[in-house]
């Protein structure tokens, strides 16, 4: 027995639905009962532009004749046995899907399109585990679009450039992919929340968090720049995506007074670049308030971005008033970035970049990558896991080092407080710089350059007219090998072994800490005390120890040069000295603790217990 089934059919540019006859069996007709149901596409609508819907049974056609074209929605689903085909003028074309009743959009069947395909549901999107997206650019969101604006292809902005922007109408829907999402030029998800469970495949990929996006649609490609802050805020990756020939980009803009992580990923990002090197970068970005939390794996070609940094609108802001920032900045303040333990940051041709404003950078896992740079500005970086780089620079109020920095280059550390090292340094073909107020080296650890090692225990005083430079604090030295080493602080402790190709240079000046602001005080002059307990050596040049007051040598401590030793300060107390050339001792009071031998020993009138601890190679003694 045969039953009549309708065909239901939009016509093209009127809004009109008409019924075509169709025979199908009644087993079949029952089967796929759920045609009709909140599982399929119903009620579309073109609300603007031409062309025409066309539903048969699980397949629903969307044929577009204009370059854009809108159709309202009662229900956007695709079920798992259902598909949508999307057929449009060109890659560029755009089609503005939009739901327009209070249900979140499912879809966990196919959806296929050879342009631009936007979902648009302030109740929320989701792709199930079971679907398939293939389109040129897929944009889901619960940010909804002027339709004027989308047909004219946005607004002109004052740089030229055109802007759609996508505000929110109160929702707090969420963006959410389980499935596959495959695009030729983009996959963007949009809205207070978005994250992907599943795999997203695309040359451009943006999640962005926010109440407010300007998008930039051109025949090149897209860009999203996030305006107006969302509570509770999160972009979020779990799965896989791979953006090939292009970026990768996770961003939210967050707002409220109790905010945890608002960017993470515990997944795979990965960003190659294309054959004429654009593209393979990813960009995590907390662009308000909000931590963020790197677990997983992030590989990109080029460059990897990883920041809670301000952001400010630009002089030609892309924004209009229902997606503008709130307040007069982008950004008030910034929070935390966590690297996991187990994280693998791989940008092994390009650069490694992890800042954030008035919050910490903790380095659980493991970066490779050319240049690694990382900054906490107000902040406090620690370092738990391996870096490895050509060049490698930290930067923070404070700066821990607990785990191996194996560099090219160079390895720069500049902390406004202490320096704590507690794991190796290297510079395999270049130089180590370390300053802070204050450099601890714990014992053991080895810091190594095959060029130059600079150790300089510093503060910045400022006053209303100037700005000084003044060494600050202690610097606790252990084991230090380079071309040449240079050592300058307050009080300085020379526990390890320290071995130059070239000169070493230790200088323990004194100076006088400003009173507090506001305040009048005591001024005490500190520092000036140099203590050696361990080696120094220098193979073929100098060793100069001064210092303001003391220089103290351990009697078994060995100081050697292939040239001259020379020791300066008020008091100074020798251990064994070797010098090639000279040894020459100026002090207003000195002892000698330990063998000296030289060709040339110069020491004070009124130096005590010199007996029978010079040995001369050449030339004799001045006393």
């Amino acid at each position: 027995m045969n039953h009549k089934k309708r065909t239901r059919e939009t016509y093209q540019g009127t809004g009109k639905t008409g019924y075509r006859l169709a025979l199908m069996p009644a087993m079949l007709m029952a089967a796929m009962g759920c045609a009709n149901t909140a599982w399929a596409v119903d009620g579309g609508v073109v609300a603007a532009g031409a062309g025409a819907i066309k539903t048969q049974g699980n397949k629903t056609t969307i044929s577009q004749s204009s370059d854009k074209m809108i159709v309202n929605w009662k229900n956007f689903n695709i079920g798992q046995d259902q598909s949508v085909v999307v057929s449009q003028p060109g890659a560029t074309s755009a089609l503005l899907n939009r739901v327009t009743t209070a249900d979140p959009t499912q879809i966990n069947g196919v959806l296929n399109a050879n342009g631009r395909v936007f979902v648009v549901n302030p109740a929320g999107v989701v792709f199930g585990q079971n679907a398939k997206v293939n389109v040129g650019s897929l944009v889901a969101s619960t940010l909804d679009v002027n339709d004027q604006q989308f047909m004219d292809g946005g607004r002109q902005g004052l740089n030229g450039t055109r802007n759609i922007n996508l505000f929110s109408r109160g929702g707090e829907g969420k963006v959410t992919n389980n499935g596959q999402l495959t695009a030729d030029e983009a996959v963007i998800l949009l809205g207070p929340q978005a994250a992907n469970h599943g795999t997203i495949r695309a040359k451009d990929v943006a999640l962005g968090a926010a109440n407010g996006v300007a998008m930039q649609m051109s025949d090149s490609g897209f860009g999203v720049s996030l305006g107006r802050q969302a509570q509770n805020a999160l972009a979020a990756n779990y799965g896989v995506i791979a953006a090939k020939g292009g970026n990768v980009t996770l961003s939210a803009a967050a707002t409220g007074a109790m905010l945890g992580t608002v960017v993470q990923n515990t997944g795979q990002i990965e960003a190659t670049s294309a054959s004429l090197g654009r593209g393979g970068s990813i960009t995590l970005g907390a662009e308000r308030d909000g931590k963020i939390g790197v677990g997983g794996r992030l590989t990109a070609d080029n460059s990897i971005w990883i920041t809670t940094a301000p952001a400010f609108p630009s002089p030609s802001s892309p924004f209009d008033a229902s997606t503008a920032p709130d307040g007069s900045a982008r950004a008030l303040k910034g929070h935390d970035i966590a690297v996991e333990s187990g994280a693998k940051i791989q940008a092994a041709s390009g650069y490694v970049n992890i800042s954030s404003v008035r919050g910490n950078v903790t380095m659980d896992g493991k970066i490779v990558s050319d240049l690694a740079d990382i900054t906490a500005a107000g902040g406090a970086v620690t370092t738990n896991g391996r870096i490895e780089a050509d060049q490698v620079s930290l930067g923070g109020v404070a700066v821990d080092i607990n785990a191996p920095i194996h560099a090219g280059s160079m390895v720069s550390v500049s902390a406004d407080g202490d320096v704590h090292q507690r794991a190796d340094v290297s510079a395999t073909s270049g130089s180590v710089y370390v300053a802070g107020a204050n450099i601890i080296q714990a014992n053991g650890v080895k810091t190594s350059a095959a060029a130059d090692v600079s150790l300089t225990s510093e503060a910045v005083y400022q006053d209303p007219v100037t700005t000084v430079m003044s060494p600050a604090g202690q610097i606790h030295v252990a084991n230090v090998t380079g071309k040449t080493i240079n050592i300058n602080g307050g009080d300085i402790a020379l526990t390890g072994n320290l071995k130059a190709d070239g000169n070493i240079s230790v200088k323990s000046m004194q100076y006088m800490p400003p009173c507090p602001d506001g305040m009048s005080c005591v001024q005490v002059m500190q520092g000036g005390h140099l203590v050696q307990t361990g080696n120094v050596i220098s193979r073929n040049g100098n060793v100069a120890l001064n210092a303001a007051t003391t220089v103290s040598q351990q009697a078994s401590s060995l100081t050697k040069a292939g040239n001259d030793v020379t020791l300066n300060a008020f008091d100074v107390q020798t251990g064994r000295i070797q010098a090639g050339d000279k040894i020459a001792v100026d002090a207003y009071v000195a002892r000698v603790g330990g063998k000296l031998t030289a060709r040339e020993v110069s020491l004070p009138a009124n130096t005590q217990n010199a007996d029978g601890n010079i040995r001369i190679k050449a030339k004799s003694a001045n006393l």
